[in-house]
């Protein structure tokens, strides 16, 4: 309650700023244009908290939450280009393209995002997660691919042909093409043809007992490291020294030199065991003790409720 309170206060002096030099410049842009000033540094808050809370919990972010929200976030402040009063100044002269430091500030970093999360879906997710539900990655990658697509080409339908329609609620400032919505419309067609089309997704190993059996040795090969048989050999050949006769000494002192260098030689069986050793970091888990937060799903951070998730556990993942 006391967070949802100061969300209210912090809309509200962008709002009381809004007024004041909306009257003063006698705008509804401007107006306006404080409010979603307000309301991005609100959405931008939340998404870097969102990101800072998934790394906590080592997450991959396939939600709608990380695909959807961006993408359209990036688009929306886009369009409002053409019509904010704040920082509209067209930074592309005797073009016909629009970029100003609005659409550049609030628009294009969701935008790059938004292009970034829609590649993954076709590249590095599987499934794209909605609260409890879920959807095969590359179909919501699709899906969202023609949606990006017929959004942007609706609007400019709209803008440049039923312009009088904008005009009789909110005059356009700006009547070139947002730099920012054909880059995305560019993307988003590559994105769908060459990832999407022209290329496979890798599919999961099934989990059969040969597969497990291969990983749990890999994972023991990597936590085990092995005797280095040379350093083994020269250091049992000097605890001899003091049993051997004085006569076969000097014989046994040339042996261990020429261990000893051909030890040297050979760096790479010490390097391999302490890259080993390194690896072994990799597998274990980032805290020693488990606590109440290592239970909970690493998309929802919800602890299992029973019986309403019929039975369904928490897999803990070593990493």
């Amino acid at each position: 309650m006391a967070k949802f309170k100061s969300l209210i206060i912090f809309l509200g002096i962008f709002l009381l700023i809004g007024i004041i030099h909306g009257v003063i410049l006698d705008s509804v842009n401007v107006f306006i244009s404080w409010v979603l000033i307000g309301i991005w540094i609100i959405v931008t808050f939340k998404v870097f908290k969102n990101v800072k809370q998934y790394r906590e919990f080592n997450s991959p972010h396939n939600t709608a939450f990380f695909t959807i929200l961006p993408v359209f976030t990036g688009i929306f402040y886009s369009i409002w280009g053409n019509f904010t009063g704040l920082l509209g100044e067209n930074l592309l002269e005797n073009t016909d393209l629009y970029l100003s430091l609005w659409s550049l500030i609030l628009g294009f970093p969701y935008v790059v995002y938004g292009s970034l999360s829609l590649y993954r879906c076709f590249k590095k997710y599987n499934v794209i997660y909605f609260g409890k539900k879920s959807i095969k990655a590359r179909t919501f990658g699709y899906i969202l691919g023609i949606l990006i697509f017929c959004f942007i080409i609706i609007y400019w339908i709209s803008f440049y042909i039923i312009i009088d329609f904008y005009k009789s609620f909110l005059t356009p400032l700006h009547f070139s093409i947002d730099l920012n919505l054909l880059l995305l419309l560019i993307s988003t067609i590559l994105i769908i043809i060459i990832p999407g089309l022209a290329s496979t997704q890798a599919q999961l190993p099934r989990l059969t007992r040969d597969y497990i059996t291969r990983r749990t040795n890999r994972l023991n090969n990597l936590t085990t490291p092995t005797i280095n048989s040379t350093s083994f050999t020269s250091r049992s050949i000097n605890q001899s020294h003091s049993s051997r006769p004085r006569s076969t000494r000097a014989n046994s002192t040339t042996k261990s030199k020429a261990i000893r260098r051909i030890s040297t030689e050979k760096p790479s069986m010490r390097s391999k065991n302490t890259t080993k050793l390194k690896n072994l970091n990799l597998y274990r888990p980032k805290a020693g003790n488990l606590s109440v937060e290592d239970f909970k799903c690493i998309f929802c951070f919800k602890l299992p409720e029973f019986p309403k998730d019929k039975g369904r556990g928490i897999i803990l993942c070593p990493n």
